[in-house]
């Protein structure tokens, strides 16, 4: 497992979780912390990155127990006793998860755009009615590559189409997936389309689809069944209003779960984190945490 550690060493210890399953760290989130103060840890989370192996060949012994063993063994290793957890997208995910799995290592959460890892939430962005209604454009070209016979069928049936070609032996059917899959993402991540993804995001693909196309590898409703164990650590969540990929459903439900956590809505804001104005409030909420916990 690849990690960096950055800041300083006798400061106070965070560790960011990048998002996916498979996006690998991404050395802007250090933006977001004053080095001077705190100790950051960077990682890869298996099968993406400089994490060895890597895309198809990662994929077993690749679920989400063992990313969670992943991040106590580096705790650990690193003898931090307790850490601050970032993280948005997936990282939120696995966040929470650790969070109820290890209560006692965590100071403190800054999470962005929440995915609980539900069923409501695969259906909205892998069927035609969810997502693919307000990006018809960018739906007909994600399935594309499908059957026509699947291409109004259930999340479940998408996803496992798609495993078929991202998990291919033929690179060019694989690449092809990987790009269709990456392209829809990047189409809905926005409210204002951007820059597209280059055509390098296989191992992205490969390791959303397989922890998606399994529920994450959790039971039905397991973060907010065991969110108990969450109530002693303050968590402040970013969520946009009209985010195309986690719904903001989401976070309301886990506020519901959570009385205590601060939940941030940003009335006009996407999937994406990097706005100036999310950055601005993140990189507050960061140095609040810090003072509160000093």
């Amino acid at each position: 497992m690849y990690y960096e550690t950055h800041g300083n060493p006798h400061g106070k210890p965070a560790v960011v979780l990048h998002g996916g399953p498979g996006g690998g760290l991404n050395r802007k989130q250090l933006a977001f912390f004053d080095l001077r103060k705190w100790f950051v840890v960077l990682y890869d989370q298996r099968g993406c990155g400089k994490s060895t192996p890597y895309g198809v060949d990662s994929l077993d012994h690749n679920t989400t127990a063992d990313l969670l063993l992943d991040m106590e063994r580096l705790r650990k290793h690193l003898e931090i006793k307790t850490w601050f957890i970032s993280g948005g997208s997936w990282g939120s995910t696995l966040g929470l998860l650790y969070g109820e799995a290890y209560p006692k290592s965590v100071s403190g959460m800054l999470l962005r755009s929440v995915c609980l890892s539900e069923p409501y939430e695969s259906a909205w962005l892998y069927e035609y009615n969810g997502a693919g209604s307000v990006f018809p454009d960018g739906w007909k070209r994600f399935s594309a590559i499908l059957p026509a016979a699947d291409k109004d069928k259930s999340w479940k049936t998408v996803t496992r189409r798609y495993q078929e070609k991202l998990t291919s032996r033929n690179k060019t059917v694989r690449r092809r997936a990987a790009n269709a899959w990456s392209r829809w993402e990047d189409d809905v991540l926005t409210l204002i389309p951007g820059k597209k993804t280059k055509p390098d995001s296989e191992a992205i693909a490969i390791l959303e689809n397989h922890y998606f196309i399994h529920n994450s590898f959790i039971a039905p409703n397991q973060i907010l069944n065991d969110a108990a164990a969450l109530r002693h650590i303050p968590i402040t969540v970013f969520h946009g209003r009209y985010d195309m990929i986690c719904p903001f459903r989401s976070a309301w439900k886990l506020k519901d779960a959570l009385p205590h956590i601060e939940l941030i809505e940003v009335p006009d804001g996407g999937h994406t984190g990097y706005s100036s104005k999310v950055k601005r409030h993140m990189k507050t909420s960061i140095e609040k945490h810090f003072k509160n916990d000093a």
